[in-house]
């Protein structure tokens, strides 16, 4: 899961990984983060005792620990434009299991994809992808082979 009581400390300290991670984003080249990786990728992370911690910097939004359970369940995830996982209406399956949440995105980051309890996520900014589904590849390997062939393409 993704309880990361003592993660934002490590994570915190190294800024010249934090600032190369953002930099790699804004040059266009694909990133892909799933809960604790998503969370990575927020500006800062908030304790539950409210203790901040920075973070990469890619999504314009702080996560924050709650103390109890946020979301926990499978999900089917549906592809709403073309990803690094997948064409438009390509469907994907996961499950979330987190005890954060995220301030409000703003409308300017496109949301990749429809979630079937009608949330949308898969957060797009650049060829940064990041939500807290975390997904399961067994059961869809061709999302696998599509970020194979993606990540082919972008090199060429």
């Amino acid at each position: 899961g993704c309880v990361m009581e003592f993660m934002p400390i490590a994570r915190a300290a190294n800024a010249s990984m934090r600032a190369e991670i953002r930099a790699f984003s804004r040059s266009g080249k694909p990133v892909y983060g799933e809960c604790g990786g998503f969370m990575y990728l927020t500006e800062a992370i908030v304790t539950a005792e409210e203790q901040q911690y920075s973070m990469a910097g890619v999504y314009p939004v702080v996560s924050r620990m709650q103390k109890g359970l946020r979301r926990l369940g499978y999900r089917q995830v549906e592809m709403q434009t073309e990803t690094i996982l997948g064409s438009a209406s390509s469907s994907c399956y996961g499950h979330e299991f987190h005890y954060s949440t995220i301030d409000k995105m703003p409308g300017e980051i496109k949301r990749g994809y429809l979630l079937d309890d009608g949330r949308t996520e898969g957060y797009l900014r650049d060829n940064t992808l990041a939500g807290y589904v975390h997904l399961h590849w067994g059961r869809t390997p061709e999302a696998a082979r599509y970020f194979v062939q993606m990540m082919g393409r972008m090199q060429e």
